[in-house]
């Protein structure tokens, strides 16, 4: 079989588009995420603004040139709250924490790198490494920011900790990945572990110079977990496990999916119809296109990449 023969590397021409969207590509544990995470903010934005549920609301008060913030009992209890956290020992805190936000752009961006980078991350160490990746990621990034920083009245909300985590796996596991980032409004393409080193310098000067609300210390803390695994400090691959390719069979949602096709070849192409052959006869081609079926085509390298475009020229 040629290389432009493979249907996961020959770009479709017949006109058909995928049915399902973005839930086709989704990996499950990504997929729940980003459904509980949505799912708790449409209710609690429900319980808060609609029905006005006394246990959800916050109070706004305002004495004179002073703003007092009544926090509702849902954020002291679920959110990162540090005096019911030592008078109730609600170490559960620690996870739920991260299935709250404090508004609709912060779930959003949250939600957004969690699909772009998930569930690629999902695939290179399973489903099972993941979620532990996941939540210990942002408990990690919780503690860092308890530590470091004087929030005793302030409720910590947010995925962010546990995405940080996420991100700087990926980075580190896929160096060379070129992502498109925006500096303002401008556009720039930078490999990904150059993106994450300067997100890292920047949440590090923010968290010395900024007296905002944004939690960076925590983010700090989740970048730096998501390094540990990766690096293997302290056996954290054997805690939270590496697994790769074993992702789960999902069917939740079948009946948005795409049935698959099989490519049976081409008479033009000198493959015989029914030739399921996965093999060029080049052992370097095959070990790429199959890092390329498993993991993705974001985790070739750039001598992956002049190799298979030499190949494509000799032929």
């Amino acid at each position: 079989m040629s290389l432009q023969d493979r249907e996961y590397y020959r770009a479709r021409t017949d006109g058909q588009r995928s049915r399902g969207g973005f839930l086709t590509y989704l990996t499950p544990v990504v997929k729940w995420l980003l459904f509980i995470n949505v799912g708790v903010f449409v209710i609690q934005y429900f319980c808060e603004k609609i029905f006005k549920l006394p246990f959800f609301v916050t109070k706004i008060i305002s004495q004179g040139n002073q703003i007092i913030i009544e926090y509702s009992e849902y954020e002291k209890i679920f959110a990162l709250y540090v005096p019911y956290l030592k008078k109730y020992f609600l170490f559960s805190q620690y996870v739920t924490y991260q299935f709250l936000h404090g508004g609709f752009l912060h779930l959003l961006f949250n939600m957004l790198a969690l699909y772009m980078f998930g569930r690629y991350i999902e695939y290179q160490i399973g489903s099972r490494p993941f979620i532990k990746l996941y939540l210990l990621g942002g408990i990690f990034a919780g503690i860092c920011h308890l530590i470091f920083v004087n929030a005793y009245g302030m409720p910590v909300v947010g995925a962010s900790g546990a995405i940080c985590t996420v991100l700087a796996a990926f980075a580190i596991m896929n160096p060379d990945t070129k992502l498109m980032v925006f500096l303002g409004f401008i556009p720039v393409i930078m490999k990904a572990r150059t993106m994450v080193l300067l997100y890292a310098l920047y949440t590090l000067l923010m968290a010395f110079i900024s007296e905002g609300n944004v939690a960076h210390l925590a983010h700090l803390g989740g970048l730096l977990f998501g390094f540990l695994y990766v690096k293997n400090f302290f056996g954290l691959k054997k805690l939270i496990g590496y697994a790769p390719g074993e992702v789960p069979r999902d069917n939740s949602f079948g009946h948005f999916r795409e049935r698959a096709r099989v490519y049976r070849g081409n008479p033009d192409d000198g493959a015989p119809a029914g030739d399921s052959s996965e093999t060029t006869g080049d052992a370097r081609l095959d070990a790429i296109l199959e890092k390329m079926k498993r993991y993705g085509m974001h985790t070739l390298t750039d001598e992956d990449w002049q190799y298979i475009q030499k190949k494509r020229s000799e032929r």
